[in-house]
């Protein structure tokens, strides 16, 4: 497994030569940015923008793991279903052009007054569709557990049914709803053949069990990316180095 970072919070007013610069210095080997933030990657990107993207992260030895969008598919109201479903695939054409190996969605919760396993199908075939589109540009559509309720993962289990699709995959997100019912193992076993991404949080925490997780990690063979998703901090580049000696440590 290797570390990267999410631009959520640490790193979002990093232009990108500066991201390339601090996960070069820190040995983080990978980035996802997300988007809105100061790094500007964006959809509205020229040709000629994207391509000299494409070659800071190519020059490095930083990966751009992927685009960390916000677009979600459980509205009722189709026309809201609509454009989140257009602005993932303009992301995904983004991702391709930039170098990107995929893009970030979520689920954000379910619907009032709409029968729970209704919004799961609808945000499973939207799902469906993005890696349908996706696919082409060699992309992935990685869902984070995400939102109220759609976190439970036997709700991710779910809609990954519906999606069925080889490049729909799970964004593992590390939120306390994986700890529910009968414990860690008996829900990362739900999704553990989807996950394509690791969201990691504060590794130091006792309440969640790091260390566990990486085991049923490599014991399923997973060779992908965990993410440091970190709250902002006045000395970012010392957190940093803090995050990849922890990492060490629960994944020598």
């Amino acid at each position: 497994m290797q570390l990267g970072l999410v631009t959520y919070l640490l790193g979002k007013d990093w232009d990108v030569a500066t991201l390339i610069e601090n996960c070069t210095n820190t040995g983080f080997q990978g980035v996802e940015l997300r988007s809105t933030h100061a790094h500007g990657v964006e959809s509205d990107l020229s040709n000629s923008a994207r391509s000299e993207i494409k070659k800071q992260f190519m020059d490095s030895p930083v990966e751009l793991v992927g685009l960390g969008t916000a677009f979600e598919f459980h509205s009722p109201d189709k026309q809201i279903l609509q454009n989140n479903i257009a602005g993932a695939k303009q992301y995904a054409s983004l991702a391709h052009d930039v170098g990107a190996t995929g893009i970030k969605v979520r689920p954000n919760g379910i619907s009032p007054n709409v029968p729970i396993d209704r919004t799961l199908e609808q945000i499973g075939m939207a799902l469906n569709e993005c890696a349908q589109f996706a696919s082409g540009y060699g992309v992935a559509i990685r869902l984070e557990v995400h939102g109220r309720t759609t976190s439970q993962l036997s709700h991710i289990q779910t809609i990954m049914e519906i999606a069925d699709h080889p490049e729909a995959v799970v964004c593992w997100n590390c939120n306390p709803t994986d700890l529910v019912d009968k414990g860690l193992e008996s829900n990362f076993q739900k999704v553990s053949k989807k996950i394509g991404m690791v969201h990691t949080h504060d590794l130091f925490d006792p309440q969640y069990p790091y260390q566990q997780l990486f085991d049923l990690l490599v014991q399923n063979n997973y060779d992908g990316y965990c993410l440091a998703e970190c709250p902002a901090s006045s000395d970012p580049v010392r957190v940093m180095h803090y995050y990849r000696a922890l990492f060490a440590a629960l994944h020598p």
